[in-house]
């Protein structure tokens, strides 16, 4: 057998070579930029055609292209496309045209003499000022109209997008919203009062093999205020539950579930002989009383803690709280229908504001915890019910509805900043003030590497419009002045904030940070290496 010759690919065409791995599926995720047409793909027969009009999507798809350093070139655009998408939900295709604009201008650069890793200096520092500038544009959130068209650019569907804005306007900012299957093709919404916690289920196994999620019908709930670790802890309470009527599933939420009561329990359910639940808060140590007191009073249940007192070897029957629905996932615990009295709630409600009172928004962590808890007391969690003609059509709209709730959540956190790509050529101006800090020529190279990012979405939404020129185009808004863009939908020059053509702070800043840091990874690659 031979022994493998490592091929040595250096600097530039390594840069080359990746850049054209970057184009090639750059190309299908830019179409998709602005209110986008779609991008057909013929993954085995001409009878299994789909359109796709998602970038992330499309790059999820592309499992490999042509040619090795190609290939590494189009998968680390890939990486950067997934993780976007799992952080902002949004913003794929903006980051993308953003990281082959600096890839051009890099190619010709570095073939002229620039150094690399001065280019990336100066990419950096253009980065911070263009940050900066992001921020100066931001304004809060104003109302349900801006919510519908925030949803509605997202999700590209105009009656998905004026649900979950409409939801989000009733609900507020700390917002919850489920999803639930319909037999038909169709939307449809209701609210139920209810909350959702952060934490983690100790083992795998309880959720259902192929789901993300264990979802339990009118649990009953065991509220404990204290590590379950042993065998005596916890088979009281599975007899207790196996003797109400029916069966109900049991829900276990405790500061920790470990040792041989996990083992107990994880037994009991994959044997059938119980349907088990188990969640740990992820609350602060001084935090997770009041959250577990907070899921009594909305469950009807009782928090056995020393706090008060009481330890788990007294649960009685009456302790058990109860709920309609209980949505487990891996990293949160979503309550709806909590059968808890009114008043015992508005008493909770009534704490929480008292400390709010005592509270400034300068204590953040102190602040949003105490806001966390009075919209799950007060704001209910929205149940959106959708149907479609066909399983991968409703997988598509879960999808959607899944980035949307990250792009609106964001929204209500950063605010917002003008959209179709207006807000990044806003940055521009501060281009001049980085230059000033750069302390060699090479380094000033990088800003302007940065200045044609900057103005690539905008290029490529006008460019994916087609009906007029986009350097034309960019000309004239330039001139316009800050806050004016172009409606691709309608094709004219408007005020962005006057159309409700806008973005996420949140996703605007993460994307040009995405960009810069992927831009700047393949620019500096000195040599790829290949066995043969």
């Amino acid at each position: 057998m031979s022994t493998p010759h490592p091929a040595v690919v250096p600097m530039p065409q390594a840069l080359k070579l990746l850049a054209r791995g970057v184009d090639t599926l750059a190309t299908p995720l830019a179409l998709t930029l602005g209110p986008s047409k779609g991008f057909v793909i013929n993954e085995r027969t001409p009878r299994e055609i789909e359109l796709l009009t998602d970038s992330y999507t499309i790059a999820r798809r592309v499992i490999r292209v042509p040619g090795r350093g190609h290939n590494l070139g189009a998968m680390l655009l890939r990486k950067m496309a997934v993780e976007l998408h799992a952080s902002l939900g949004d913003g794929v295709a903006t980051a993308t045209v953003m990281v082959q604009a600096m890839l051009c201008e890099a190619l010709r650069l570095i073939a002229a003499g620039v150094n690399p890793a001065l280019l990336t200096r100066g990419m950096r520092l253009a980065g911070e000022a263009a940050d900066a500038a992001l921020l100066a544009q931001a304004r809060p959130l104003d109302g349900e109209d801006e919510l519908v068209a925030l949803a509605t650019s997202v999700t590209g569907d105009p009656q998905l997008g004026t649900i979950l804005g409409q939801m989000f306007d009733v609900m507020g900012e700390h917002a919850t919203v489920i999803t639930q299957d319909l037999p038909r093709e169709g939307l449809d919404y209701e609210y139920i009062k209810g909350g959702k916690w952060d934490g983690y289920i100790p083992v795998r196994q309880l959720i259902p093999e192929g789901m993300v999620s264990l979802v339990l019908q009118n649990p009953l709930f065991v509220l404990a205020d204290e590590d379950l670790t042993s065998v005596e802890q916890v088979q009281p309470l599975l007899e207790l539950a196996l003797a109400q009527p029916g069966r109900p599933p049991l829900l276990l939420v405790a500061r920790s579930i470990s040792g041989a009561a996990l083992t107990m329990l994880t037994a009991n359910h994959v044997r059938g002989v119980l349907t088990i639940g188990m969640f740990v808060l992820s609350s602060g140590p001084d935090q997770i009383h009041d959250d577990l007191e907070d899921l009594a009073a909305l469950t009807g249940g009782e928090c056995l803690s020393p706090v008060v007192g009481t330890h788990i070897g007294m649960f009685q029957p009456h302790h058990f709280g109860r709920a309609g629905q209980v949505v487990l996932s891996a990293n949160s615990l979503t309550i709806a229908g909590g059968t808890g009295a009114q008043a015992a709630i508005q008493q909770r409600v009534a704490r929480v504001r008292a400390e709010l009172k005592h509270v400034s928004r300068a204590e953040d962590s102190s602040w949003k915890f105490l806001r966390v808890r009075l919209a799950r007391l007060t704001g209910g969690i929205g149940v959106l019910k959708l149907g479609a003609a066909t399983e991968h059509e409703l997988e598509i709209k879960k999808a959607q509805i899944t980035r949307t709730l990250l792009v609106l959540e964001s929204a209500y956190e950063g605010g917002l900043v003008p959209g179709g790509g207006t807000a990044f050529l806003a940055c521009l101006p501060a281009m001049p003030g980085a230059r000033l800090v750069c302390q060699q020529l090479d380094e000033t190279f990088g800003l302007a590497i940065v200045e044609a990012a900057l103005k690539a979405p905008f290029l490529q939404i006008v460019c994916n419009h087609g009906e007029i020129h986009p350097p034309l185009a960019l000309d004239t808004v330039l001139r316009a002045g800050p806050g004016y863009g172009f409606d691709a939908l309608r094709g004219d020059f408007v005020r962005m904030d006057e159309r409700h053509i806008l973005d996420c702070l949140a996703t605007a800043r993460g994307v040009l940070d995405a960009a810069i840091s992927t831009a700047s990874m393949l620019i500096t690659t000195d040599t790829l290496v290949f066995t043969t």
